[in-house]
């Protein structure tokens, strides 16, 4: 089986993005890593550039390319970067992770490979637990289509390891055309057309978050720090007379925040930076909150994103 990790980077996130290599070697993965440019000014740093095979859009079939614009008709609440992930469908490997850049490898994922036997697609987060909020308008309407307990098959789309078959890529065609006669009912993201895709063409996914696996959630949010983290880690919850087995966990995923530095799990993120370059960041992160950068950025966001899903729905 030709196996690899896939990223999409470009300079405005190369600091995570040499974060998340580092880490991944320092886990002891070897694995071939190929980076596909987002878009806009590209990686410049000989760190990312020894370790990647560097590639762009154009270094795909024209068959790619028509995949990645048709995703485009429905998936308008993502830049078209984000898309790019999905060129790795229609590379040479036969298996491959996917990984956003606001990711810490905590283990070789050499070893997730080991679980792939019989199953589509392997993932380790609890995006069921949040009953489709971040994934549709209406949630609800996705229980009334696909059953009681489609919600609980929900994927994190920033690391994910697939197994690759033809036909996902005619499901997840299959799930654009679901989009354009359901516009009411998803959010506009890449994460749930895969979700959708998977309900549709009944792929085999396999959460190492669920029983039997039990493994640790890999969302930033779920710890207050480092030593939380490394509690849960050996198995212990409030005393040490608690401990039970050793718990596992794949990967800590920074989602859901504009920027990072102002949490105390946040250093992780930075492992790679010296002593000096890491507070020199914290010192700039707190600057922009201390005199309300960060408020004002977020506000115009929030103004950009509620004005493209009205002008979506038009």
């Amino acid at each position: 089986m030709r196996k690899g990790i896939v990223l999409v980077a470009n300079l405005k996130s190369q600091l995570y993005c040499e974060n998340l290599i580092y880490s991944i070697r320092k886990s002891a993965c070897t694995l071939p890593i190929r980076l596909i440019h987002f878009g806009g000014e590209q990686v410049n740093s000989k760190y990312i550039l020894d370790e990647v095979e560097f590639l762009t859009e154009a270094d795909f079939s024209e068959e790619a390319k028509a995949f990645v614009n048709n995703l485009r008709t429905v998936l308008t609440d993502c830049p078209m970067g984000y898309l790019y992930r999905f060129l790795a469908w229609f590379s040479d490997w036969d298996e491959f992770i996917y990984a956003d850049n606001d990711i810490v490898a905590l283990m070789n994922w050499e070893h997730l490979f080991d679980f792939t036997e019989g199953y589509d697609l392997v993932h380790a987060d609890k995006e069921y637990t949040t009953f489709g909020i971040y994934n549709y308008l209406e949630p609800q309407r996705v229980e009334e289509i696909f059953g009681k307990d489609s919600l609980n098959s929900a994927i994190t789309a920033g690391h994910m390891l697939v197994k690759k078959n033809p036909k996902m890529i005619s499901d997840m065609n299959a799930a654009v055309n679901w989009f354009n006669q359901n516009p009411e009912i998803p959010i506009k993201h890449d994460q749930t057309l895969i979700h959708i895709a998977a309900l549709l063409g009944g792929w085999k996914l396999l959460n190492l978050c669920k029983a039997p696996h039990n493994w640790l959630s890999t969302w930033s949010g779920d710890y207050k720090n480092s030593l939380d983290l490394i509690l849960s880690l050996q198995g212990y919850e409030e005393r040490p007379s608690a401990q039970t087995e050793k718990e596992f966990i794949s990967h800590l995923h920074y989602s859901g925040r504009d920027r990072l530095g102002c949490e105390p799990i946040d250093e992780l993120i930075f492992s790679n930076q010296t002593s000096k370059n890491r507070m020199m960041l914290f010192f700039k992160i707190q600057c922009t909150d201390l005199f309300l950068v960060t408020y004002v950025r977020d506000q115009i966001k929030r103004v950009k994103r509620y004005l493209n899903r009205k002008i979506a729905t038009l």
